[in-house]
């Protein structure tokens, strides 16, 4: 039996959060034994929570996420994995480099076997740009530190694999493992037609839709903005946006003024049901690891519109498998809905190209399998040959 701490210096639900729910609700129990820890003042985790709760995984909290919790709580964690231990691995799912530092260190002290990160998030640009501001500064020393203490690291797509190495971070020691949405979620969805009516949307509206984060990252503002052109241009569609955030309250403000052409749906836990509803799905991030909101519309049957940022590329395939756009282009993300909206039977082969690529491919017990084999790799190998 495998012993794993795992940590999620993560401020709210979301992608990455579910990341490592997934992972946990399908790792072999006779395997592998976890322990979960969320940051003290993680928000919009309730749904998360219960889900670990009702398979039986011990869920704590404790102080990860603050900046000053990278270099003054690292006691408090050695002494909280000594008396919960001992582990074989601690894990630390990160969603901004740096942040859980202290989890890390607190693991390595109290004499975890193996240190793990898994990089949500390799590159994380609001903190990689010029500033006295305290908060980045102490983040980018922190992921220095864990650099340095770092067995293995996980990334969920080749473009956090070439991130980390382009820091100078063993590449021999990088594996990929891409996030996996629930098979079971989208085995009985809903009618098309059925799941718009659950949305109060006559079920033959043509409905483009938005589910993620409302940040700067994710940029529902882009959204918006095509919104608003394509209903002046007079094409007939409804705009769904959904989601919480640190712009949920002006994001929420502009989608009431452009009633009753875009509906706001607000936070969901329920992404498959509400992702049936959509005819396409748009994701304008500006960075990425490898979006699971992209990857479950995929699966939905849903004809997808993303920005071309980090993982999204590979597979969000421009004219195969979905439509993928520049960065911050919002000409272009309009012109791509657009097509979209004018052309149902490119709307209908991109959304089956997607579906067929994912399905089978992405599901949550082969990401639960692929990481209980790195564990199984790295335990039996001596210390000196895991970095």
């Amino acid at each position: 039996m495998i012993r794993v701490a795992y940590g999620a210096p993560v401020p709210h639900g979301g992608g990455a959060l579910n990341y490592l729910v997934d992972l946990v609700e399908h790792h072999d129990t006779t395997k592998v034994h976890a322990v979960v820890y969320l940051d003290d003042h993680i928000g919009d985790a309730d749904s998360a929570i219960a889900r670990l709760t009702r398979c039986g995984v011990d869920v704590r909290r404790g102080p990860m996420a603050a900046p000053m919790d990278q270099f003054l709580r690292a006691g408090w964690w050695e002494r909280e994995l000594r008396a919960r231990g001992p582990f074989d691995v601690a894990n630390l799912h990160q969603h901004i480099p740096g942040a859980g530092r202290a989890f890390l260190e607190g693991a390595r002290r109290a004499g975890a076997g193996i240190l793990v990160r898994t990089e949500q998030l390799p590159r994380f640009p609001p903190h990689e740009r010029a500033t006295w501001r305290p908060r980045p500064l102490a983040l980018r020393f922190a992921r220095s530190r864990l650099a340095a203490i770092t067995d293995r690291r996980i990334v969920v797509s080749d473009a956090g694999r070439r991130a980390l190495a382009a820091r100078g971070e063993p590449e021999a020691t990088i594996s990929v493992i891409p996030p996996a949405f629930c098979e079971e979620a989208f085995a009985s969805l809903p009618s098309r037609a059925d799941a718009k009516s659950r949305l109060g949307i006559a079920g033959d509206a043509i409905v483009v839709g938005f589910l993620a984060s409302l940040s700067e990252q994710k940029r529902p503002d882009l959204f918006l903005d095509a919104a608003e052109r394509l209903v002046a241009e007079g094409l007939r569609a409804v705009f769904v946006i959904g989601g919480g955030g640190p712009w949920a309250a002006q994001i929420r403000a502009r989608a009431a003024t452009l009633k009753p052409h875009v509906i706001d749906i607000g936070p969901r836990n329920d992404a498959a049901a509400v992702l049936a509803a959509f005819d396409v799905f748009v994701l304008p991030s500006l960075w990425e690891g490898m979006p699971l909101t992209v990857l479950e519309a995929m699966r939905a049957g849903v004809a997808v519109v993303a920005s071309d940022a980090d993982g999204t590329g590979e597979v969000v395939r421009d004219g195969e498998t979905g439509r993928l756009v520049a960065k911050g282009d919002g000409t272009a993300l309009t012109t791509a809905i657009r097509d979209l909206l004018t052309d149902a039977s490119t709307r209908r082969r991109l959304a089956a190209a997607g579906m067929a690529f994912v399905r089978g491919r992405f599901d949550a017990a082969t990401l639960a399998r692929r990481t209980e084999a790195l564990y199984e790799s790295m335990t039996r190998q001596p210390p000196s040959a895991r970095r």
